[in-house]
């Protein structure tokens, strides 16, 4: 997941997550319904207002109009979500722990853009920017952390292409489906590195924690309810050890009446795998777990404070500058220049989300 250490986290999970998928953000141990985009603002508000929203959640899923059987992307059950997402709209190479690419490093220019040279640079300028040693030291950081693996990054990169946030002729001019992009473009590795870095968020952190607490069935009442709506929302699981990011596309119902959240995980770039979730026992599960390609994969699973959802508003420049020696530097915004950002209102309409 390109998640180091998801923040503080619940439970009898440790403290910090070392997972090798890169980063940190605010989990737990690790990880929506139909309706439109403004009907999943509504029921997020309403999980985040009523304590009670985690039983209740129950008896809505047991209610969501699952029929015909699902794509053969998505293997058996009825369906209940599909937002279209398939093969082409995969990258076409894995996720990657240690450094493998042109530009999958951040450098000095990359913490200008994210932090801006005020808060970075000895000189304050962009020019012959020499970093504070504050800035070093954080930069240094960061690439001992995103050596851990980018699935972080390339779940958020692929969403926002999903979505149509990121245009894919943007990135790669003649390309018709993200299958097409090339992992040797400098540009592309470092707008995936980027996006791995908003996990760090302070909003990000308070976000899926929000979410994260709500328990494992309103984490899927909201999910299918933004899908629906057109919406994506990446997806943090955790193990005891490790954690990883995935992106969910699809929601299919068994027969005994669990149901499969359908995925894009960055390590298997190659199929579409699925989450397991059992509203009645409150729990879920990924059979294909694992931080990096080449590992062992093993069973996860978890109940709730284990998985979680980051709306990609939440990734919205909103990263405060923590390591600024200026304290009036501490409340700047990260500026998101690697790749622009859509409109907020265009965020808002895929995934409107309000923690209060």
């Amino acid at each position: 997941m390109s998640r180091w250490t998801r923040g503080a986290l619940v439970g009898a999970v440790a403290s910090m997550f070392l997972v090798a998928c890169g980063g940190g953000g605010g989990g737990s141990s690790t990880t929506g319904d139909s309706g439109s985009a403004s009907e999943a603002q509504a029921a997020l508000i309403e999980l985040n207002k009523d304590e009670d929203s985690a039983s209740r959640a129950g008896s809505r899923t047991a209610a969501i109009d699952c029929r015909g059987p699902a794509p053969a992307e998505f293997g058996a059950g009825q369906l209940c979500v599909d937002t279209g997402y398939r093969q082409e709209s995969k990258f076409s190479f894995a996720n990657w722990g240690d450094y493998k690419y042109q530009g999958d490093t951040f450098d000095p220019s990359e913490f200008v853009t994210l932090f801006g040279a005020e808060n970075v640079c000895v000189n304050k300028s962009a020019d012959d920017c020499e970093l504070t040693t504050q800035a070093k030291d954080r930069l240094e950081l960061l690439n001992k952390q995103v050596a851990g693996g980018r699935c972080e990054g390339m779940v958020v990169m692929s969403a926002l292409l999903a979505s149509g946030a990121v245009k894919i002729e943007d990135l790669k001019p003649g390309a018709t489906a993200v299958s097409d992009l090339d992992p040797n473009d400098p540009k592309l590795i470092n707008q995936i590195d980027y996006w791995w870095a908003t996990q760090f968020s302070p909003q990000v952190l308070a976000d899926t924690a929000s979410i994260r607490e709500k328990g494992v069935k309103a984490v899927l009442e909201g999910l299918m309810r933004g899908l629906k709506g057109g919406v994506f929302a990446t997806m943090g699981i955790y193990s005891k050890t490790s954690g990883h990011a995935l992106l969910p596309v699809g929601v299919t119902r068994n027969t005994d009446g669990t149901f499969n959240v359908i995925v894009y995980d960055s390590n298997l770039p190659d199929i579409l795998s699925k989450v397991v979730i059992d509203t009645t026992k409150d729990t879920w599960e990924y059979l294909e777990g694992a931080v990096n390609p080449g590992q062992a994969q093993s069973k996860w699973s978890g109940t709730s404070g284990t998985i979680e959802l980051t709306p990609l508003i939440s990734r919205e420049g909103n990263g405060a500058c923590d390591f600024c020696t200026d304290s009036s530097s501490s409340a700047t915004k990260v500026v998101a220049e690697m790749i622009p950002l859509p409109p907020k209102d265009l965020f808002e309409s895929l995934f409107e989300f309000n923690p209060n």
